[in-house]
């Protein structure tokens, strides 16, 4: 397969002398938050708690990721700030066995092919790793390298959920650890699939009334952006729970079902009665 998408990236170099480079506009997403409901938390961040409770051996609905062309975009990369900074990408075309397809996006600082390519299938794989309910969301990825000096990083990954139609997430390489990086992308693609059915809709009080129930919060990063972050973090722990109990401390477990089982009740009515995990297997 990587052999294929090479070949392919090659021919292009071939037929781009002969038209012209196509242009088009990402644009970035920003938000602020408003202020915590408890002064307690129980973790730091979500993903370093329960690492790998979904690895690159599990099940994927990927199929086939295919080179498409190169083109020159304006996106948000926060290495760079908080305006849009044009760059060059290999576009890619991911399909899947069920769902939407997704255009993945390569930034050109990779430069050989062989990078771009493998680079390209393994978050080809990775998307198709995502419960259906949270990839049904997820239009395009956009992946850039890591920070020159990775202690100045104020962003790993990042999600843009402005339109209805066309969301989608950040990656940076290197930036999240090689087992931690599914569960950063279930909490991404948790900003694009979730939050907008509640933060700042007419549901909103359905999700706070559940906070001020548990009187604590999964992690600091949930309490300190209560209207941002707290369902992305909070969807982490419930497919721990709900679909990986098999993976997490016995311990944490019973920590997670008992300081926010109304967060978890609130996802299992909403995943459990209109929507798909697979290819994860779920149940209460």
């Amino acid at each position: 397969m990587k052999t294929k998408i090479v070949k392919s990236l090659k021919n292009y170099f071939i037929f781009i002398f002969l038209i012209f480079k196509s242009f088009n506009h990402a644009y970035s997403y920003h938000d602020t938050n408003a202020g915590s409901h408890s002064d307690k938390f129980m973790y730091n961040y979500m993903y370093p708690i329960v690492k790998n409770i979904v690895n690159k051996n599990d099940p994927t609905t990927y199929e086939d990721v295919k080179f498409i062309k190169k083109e020159t975009r304006a996106t948000w990369d926060k290495r760079y700030g908080d305006s849009l900074y044009e760059a060059s990408f290999y576009v890619f075309d991911a399909k899947f066995q069920l769902g939407n397809n997704v255009k993945v996006f390569i930034n050109s600082e990779f430069q050989t092919h062989e990078k771009i390519a493998e680079i390209a299938l393994k978050y080809s794989k990775m998307l198709g790793q995502l419960p259906v309910f949270l990839k049904k969301e997820v239009r395009w990825i956009i992946i850039h390298g890591p920070w020159k000096d990775k202690s100045k990083c104020t962003c790993m990954w990042y999600a843009d959920p402005r339109y209805p139609d066309n969301r989608g997430f950040y990656i940076h390489t290197e930036m999240v650890k090689e087992k931690e990086e599914q569960e950063v992308a279930i909490h991404e693609a948790a900003h694009l699939a979730v939050d907008t059915l509640y933060y700042g809709t007419k549901n909103h009080s359905i999700w706070t009334d559940a906070q001020l129930k548990d009187s604590i919060f999964i992690t600091k990063y949930a309490k300190k952006n209560p209207n941002r972050e707290d369902i992305a973090e909070s969807i982490v722990a419930w497919i721990a729970v709900r679909c990986k109990k098999d993976r997490i401390i016995k311990s944490e477990y019973k920590k997670i079902i008992k300081n926010i089982p109304n967060r978890l009740k609130i996802f299992d009515n909403y995943i459990f009665n209109n929507m798909s995990t697979y290819p994860l297997v779920c149940k209460k």
